[in-house]
């Protein structure tokens, strides 16, 4: 069987410090990642350009909360999303293998009322990453991380 664990990604635009700090106090959530874009670029890609403004936002963190990861961000889930209330929220399917991402990724996309957002891409954190809109409007990210262990991601 597929080992998969599921997240709930949140995109703030410029909002993600405050709700770290939100959900931390709330719901006694561990924070075990992040990573700012600057800190992305120095680190990660030293070519990616970063818009005037954004260096401090965060790129990706991540909170535990009980048995559930709260992935949190201040960038856009893709390149031209456009930022309103009910699309800041997303799933984040975590795959053990990147087979088993390509298999739910295609499975997906039979679906002729799926909308391919990013084709799957390999990327700084994961061996497979793609973007897809189910029939019902939800944005669903679909990965195999480089680093399953959060506490030592962006190293």
């Amino acid at each position: 069987m597929v080992k998969i664990n599921l997240a709930i990604f949140l995109a703030l635009n410029g909002e993600a410090e405050s709700a770290i700090s939100f959900y931390q106090s709330v719901f006694d959530g561990e924070l075990l990642f992040k990573i700012s874009n600057q800190e992305f670029k120095e680190k990660l890609n030293p070519s990616i350009i970063l818009e005037k403004g954004t260096e401090s936002f965060i790129s990706h963190s991540i909170v535990q909360i009980g048995e559930v990861q709260l992935q949190i961000a201040d960038n856009p889930i893709y390149k031209s999303m456009v930022f309103s209330k009910g699309n800041e929220v997303s799933f984040s399917v975590l795959t053990d293998s990147t087979s088993s991402a390509k298999e739910f990724y295609s499975r997906a996309v039979e679906n002729n009322k799926t909308k391919v957002i990013q084709e799957p891409i390999e990327n700084e954190f994961a061996t497979f990453y793609a973007v897809i809109q189910d029939p019902y409007g939800i944005l669903i990210q679909i990965s195999h991380e480089k680093e399953m262990n959060p506490t030592k991601k962006g190293g």
